[in-house]
């Protein structure tokens, strides 16, 4: 072999190594291998499930979706969606808020299915010129964003253009705004929170909740100031309950594993008379302190399982000191 053979051989390993480094340390090669281990030691019992479906009333929306929540957990990540595709007009019984999760659901039995998504989705998700139902398409979106979590840099840029477009339903922008914040998950990106923080302002109900959740997991663990101060901002200001609730959940987000940092924001909503931002107070508490066992936190946390005069915010203290 001469030198020129010798130094292309060279190049050519280093370039094999380099492309398996970059796979590793992109998570994308753990992806694969996690993708394989689900698929080849799933166990799931299929009869199961049909007889489920045989015996229950089709007419019934609430054991519908349970049966379908019930597939999408037990096929999580395996890829084995065979129950739904062999069942689609049992599964188009699904209507409304059903039929969004049922879409939803693909993203479960799909996650982390990266390099296929377009083509499982495909026929669900949003098409230009083509009017679909919106809670298929926000299903479908919010599906998108599930097989992509944390590894949805591709994506992001699609989701935030179907947001963009579909300005006058709610109903897939929220799905979309689910999509968005789990691809850019942790990211920081200004674009995609001013895009989520623009949805937010339109004061709905349904789309805005996602929106508030979607910029905390953009945030997430960054403890942005300006971020924290917007959405504490909004929080007071609007006159929807479920926007509030989402802020409440989004600013613990952004308080993600920064134990001491968090106290002051930990103070000013467990302070809050808005029992939903002590609810975000209490679950900023414990993201903030997860896994750490701090004892001084779980006290606290306990004490207001016991004295808060909300329900929720009871329920949620003692759930989340666990």
């Amino acid at each position: 072999m001469d030198t020129s053979e010798s130094d292309a051989h060279h190049k050519t390993q280093v370039g094999h190594r380099a492309f398996y480094l970059r796979s590793i340390l992109s998570g994308e090669r753990s992806i694969d291998l996690h993708l394989q281990f689900l698929y080849s030691h799933n166990h799931t019992d299929s009869y199961i499930l049909n007889h489920v479906m045989d015996k229950l009333e089709g007419r019934k929306s609430i054991t519908h979706n349970a049966t379908v929540m019930s597939h999408a957990i037990s096929q999580c990540g395996t890829t084995a969606d065979s129950f739904l595709r062999s069942n689609l007009d049992w599964l188009s019984r699904a209507v409304n808020w059903a039929k969004f999760s049922a879409s939803a659901s693909f993203g479960v039995v799909h996650k982390g299915h990266i390099r296929e998504s377009m083509k499982l989705l495909g026929s669900y998700l949003p098409k230009q010129g083509q009017q679909g139902s919106p809670y298929q398409e926000g299903g479908a979106l919010y599906a998108l964003g599930l097989i992509h979590a944390c590894h949805g840099d591709e994506k992001i840029n699609y989701v935030m253009e179907a947001l963009k477009s579909a300005t006058h339903n709610e109903i897939i922008q929220h799905g979309a705004c689910l999509g968005l914040g789990l691809t850019a998950t942790s990211t920081q990106r200004q674009d995609v929170y001013q895009a989520l923080k623009d949805t937010l302002f339109q004061d709905s109900a349904v789309a805005g909740e996602a929106a508030a959740l979607s910029m905390g997991l953009v945030m997430l663990g960054s403890a942005e100031p300006e971020a924290i101060d917007e959405m504490i901002a909004y929080a007071h200001e609007t006159k929807h309950e479920k926007i509030v609730r989402g802020l409440g959940v989004g600013l613990a987000l952004t308080m993600f594993g920064r134990e001491e940092e968090a106290d002051g924001l930990i103070e000013q909503l467990l302070l809050d008379k808005d029992p939903i931002l002590r609810y975000g107070g209490c679950f900023t508490v414990a993201l903030a302190y997860v896994a750490t066992g701090n004892n001084p936190m779980i006290k606290r946390l306990l004490h207001i399982a016991v004295s808060d005069v909300s329900d929720d915010v009871r329920w949620a203290a003692i759930i989340l000191a666990r």
